[in-house]
């Protein structure tokens, strides 16, 4: 298991802990009413079902979390290809712009001698053409 994925699930964990909270206060209010209820079966029925929603709303809260939780490790994981792939691909143009850069600098170095070949003629010829 990976730094990441430890992480992720000590967030879950963290998350988890006041579901899991409520779950104690519901099981424990759960316990003080079957001490005091003196009452009728009925009502005593009734909070059960009421507390056995409660709880089946809660665990579908925490399925929902760590279907969440899988969706964000695996966008992680995209994430973490695409970045590799984009690493590589900005080391290919790097490659590809300094080639372009030595050719380029070939290029001025390349114009700037025909200058000076043609500026050498200018001068040798004085500027002014033969005829006259």
């Amino acid at each position: 298991m990976d730094v990441m994925q430890f992480s992720l699930w000590a967030v879950v964990v963290v998350c988890s802990a006041p579901i899991l909270i409520q779950l104690a206060r519901m099981i424990g209010s759960l316990i003080e009413l079957i001490r005091t209820t003196s009452g009728s079966l009925r009502d005593f029925a009734n909070e059960v079902v009421l507390t056995v929603k409660t709880a089946n709303r809660i665990l579908a809260t925490v399925d929902d979390m760590v279907v969440g939780v899988k969706e964000l490790l695996s966008s992680l994981k995209e994430l973490s290809a695409g970045a590799k792939k984009l690493g590589g691909t900005l080391k290919e143009s790097s490659q590809y712009i300094t080639k372009l850069l030595g050719q380029t600098t070939g290029l001025i170095a390349l114009v700037k001698s025909t200058i000076g070949i043609f500026t050498k003629g200018v001068i040798k010829k004085g500027g002014h053409d033969d005829k006259e």
